[in-house]
């Protein structure tokens, strides 16, 4: 494995939010959880939760699995992508949780179709399937959200907090990183080439349900 290539995995699933070997990480899950099963308006979404839930902890195994065959042993580093620290207080933020920031998994990091380290790509597909169904679930729960004008009130209140935390995940438009995982394979597109296409398939998506979407550079900390 060229040393360039193996120094930039290493640094992409170690930078990666999913690590079951991440205090930080096993922290963020208890606190889902107890959103989730908290906030829930009915019982029998909470199977529903509890399935989502269920593969975030899988998806950190994976990670760690990984990282394990790499060389890397446990890590203990902050969570540093802001969206994981914003306030849940309502079923709307946690629909906005799951319906923009987990879609976000869908275009980075979960996108690993094609990558050129097997023990990667054998796992790809599955992770973006469960990104998938993360992502859907949330926007189905903001539907139900919109369908009151209270809860319509609601949304488009608080999207003006999750619509620019979920597009400064992809990072800096001007990472030389980013440009170098397009180049080895660990990426197909760089930071600001993924977040326009996250925009551009979700912006409409969430205006359907009636919420004004704000303007893409709006709020933003990380251009």
């Amino acid at each position: 494995m060229p040393a360039e290539f193996h120094e930039l995995l290493v640094r992409m699933l170690s930078h990666h939010l999913e690590n079951s070997t991440n205090p930080h990480y096993t922290e963020l899950l208890g606190k889902l959880w107890n959103r989730c099963m908290t906030l829930c308006p009915t019982e029998r979404l909470k199977t529903t939760f509890a399935k989502l839930m269920a593969q975030e902890v899988e998806h950190g195994v994976i990670t760690a699995r990984i990282l394990e065959g790499l060389g890397v042993g446990p890590i203990d580093a902050p969570i540093k992508q802001y969206l994981f620290h914003l306030p849940i207080d309502s079923f709307c933020d946690l629909a906005y949780f799951n319906g923009l920031g987990d879609r976000v998994g869908c275009y980075i990091g979960e996108t690993w179709e094609g990558v050129p380290y097997e023990p990667l790509l054998s796992v790809a597909e599955r992770l973006h399937k469960d990104e998938v169904f993360h992502a859907t679930f949330g926007m189905s729960n903001l539907k139900r959200i919109c369908s009151t004008p209270e809860g319509l009130d609601e949304a488009n209140e608080k999207i003006k907090i999750w619509w620019p935390a979920a597009l400064d995940m992809f990072g800096r438009s001007d990472s030389n990183f980013s440009d170098a995982y397009v180049r080895w394979g660990l990426r197909t597109k760089n930071n600001e080439d993924l977040r326009q296409q996250y925009v551009a398939d979700t912006r409409p998506m969430v205006e359907a349900l009636g919420i004004s979407v704000p303007a893409d550079a709006a709020n933003r900390r990380f251009l």
